[in-house]
C-alpha cells in the first residue's frame, strides 16, 4: 500500500518561495535554513548553467534570491529550488561552448 504514495511524494515539492522568503525574514535560525537551502541549490547548477564571476560570495547570492522574492510576489508560489535556478541563470549565465559555427 505504501508505494501507492511514491508517484504523488516524487512531485511534492519542499519548499516555496513564499517558505523560503518567510524563513528570509523571520528569525536567524530560519534565516540560516534558507541560506543553506538557497547555497545548495546554488551549488546544484553552478559552473553547469551558473557562472558566477570569481570572487563572489555566499552573501550575495543569498541577496540576490532575497531582493528577487521581495520585488516579486507574483512568483513567490513556484518551487524555491526553480527560483534559485532561473534567477541565478538570469543574473550570471554560462557562455555557451562549442555552439555556433562549426563547433
Amino acid at each position: 500500500a505504501a508505494f501507492l504514495f511514491v508517484p504523488a511524494m516524487a512531485q511534492a515539492e519542499f519548499m516555496t518561495g513564499n517558505t523560503l522568503y518567510r524563513d528570509m525574514q523571520s528569525d536567524v535560525m530560519d534565516q540560516m535554513m534558507a541560506l543553506g537551502y538557497v547555497l545548495g541549490a546554488a551549488d546544484a547548477v553552478i559552473n553547469v548553467t551558473v557562472c558566477p564571476p570569481a570572487g563572489v560570495k555566499a552573501g550575495q547570492v543569498y541577496d540576490t534570491i532575497k531582493n528577487f522574492l521581495e520585488a516579486n510576489p507574483s512568483i513567490r508560489h513556484y518551487s524555491a529550488d526553480v527560483i534559485v535556478k532561473t534567477r541565478l541563470e538570469a543574473v550570471w549565465p554560462c557562455k555557451q561552448q562549442g555552439r555556433g559555427r562549426g563547433t
